[in-house]
């Protein structure tokens, strides 16, 4: 036979096992454990006119290789349904919670590729402390990689044929880093060395995503090769709050007025 100490915590486990299965009256404590811990960040980029056209650039050197191509202006991309390309949007807030998933998932290396007499991918990201950039000369020509980021050692690195190097960043950067090759001044691209791996580089119909970002209010910041700060009304210096819930977040159709552009 039950004692009554006994007695009240047999009914009280009752109580609590009662409101699980009905969802109802659990304490926080009780509901944390099985709750959603994080959500994910969207949204589109669409230029609020006609795409200009892309400029043709000047490729004078390797001609026997590099004038096999068209190669073209990157730093404005704007697609025929005007969704804008490579905006970076990413967390400016310190010390962010992350997921643990993340961690798991994330690739040892991240790869710049010297390909066609120009790198590919033309914008990319790095989480610093976990990951390495890993570049390549995938062109039968010698190639140079070269950059510079504020605080961090500086690279110049030549790149003979089917040559391969690796760089690792130091630090976190507060915009992307611009990269250059000595020996085929059109080729460019950028890199943004994060400390956590809440960053989201638009695709080619305008459209992000930061996957898994912890619940709650974080500031955010957009990024645009041409102008920087990718400002809006809304978005002073390209900076905004957004509160994280469970499930998708969508910012929506962010419209970018071409006279911005203008201005800088």
């Amino acid at each position: 036979m039950r004692g009554p100490l006994e007695r009240r915590d047999f009914l009280h486990q009752v109580a609590v096992g009662g409101a699980a299965l009905a969802g109802i009256g659990l304490p926080t404590w009780a509901q944390a454990a099985d709750a959603p811990q994080w959500g994910n960040l969207t949204g589109r980029f669409l230029w609020n006119g006609t795409a200009p056209p892309r400029r043709r650039l000047k490729v004078d050197r390797d001609l026997d290789f590099c004038g096999k191509f068209d190669i073209r202006d990157e730093s404005l991309l704007v697609g025929r349904d005007g969704g804008l390309a490579d905006v970076y949007v990413y967390v400016r807030t310190r010390a962010i919670p992350i997921c643990p998933a993340l961690a798991e998932a994330a690739a040892k290396t991240v790869t710049l590729d010297n390909r066609d007499c120009i790198f590919k991918p033309h914008c990319l990201k790095i989480w610093h402390t976990a990951q390495e950039l890993f570049i390549v000369n995938s062109d039968p020509i010698a190639q140079n990689v070269a950059f510079s980021p504020p605080g961090d050692a500086p690279a110049n690195i030549v790149m003979p044929v089917g040559g391969t190097a690796r760089y690792r960043f130091s630090r976190r950067q507060n915009s992307p880093v611009h990269i250059a090759c000595n020996y085929h001044p059109w080729e460019s691209a950028y890199i943004l060395p994060r400390e956590n791996p809440y960053v989201a580089i638009s695709a080619a119909d305008g459209t992000f995503r930061i996957e898994k970002l912890p619940l709650g209010t974080w500031e955010f910041q957009a990024w645009q090769e041409q102008v920087g700060p990718l400002e809006t009304p809304a978005w002073p210096k390209g900076r905004f709050m957004a509160t994280i819930k469970p499930g998708i977040n969508d910012l929506g159709t962010i419209r970018l007025e071409p006279s911005h552009w203008g201005k800088q």
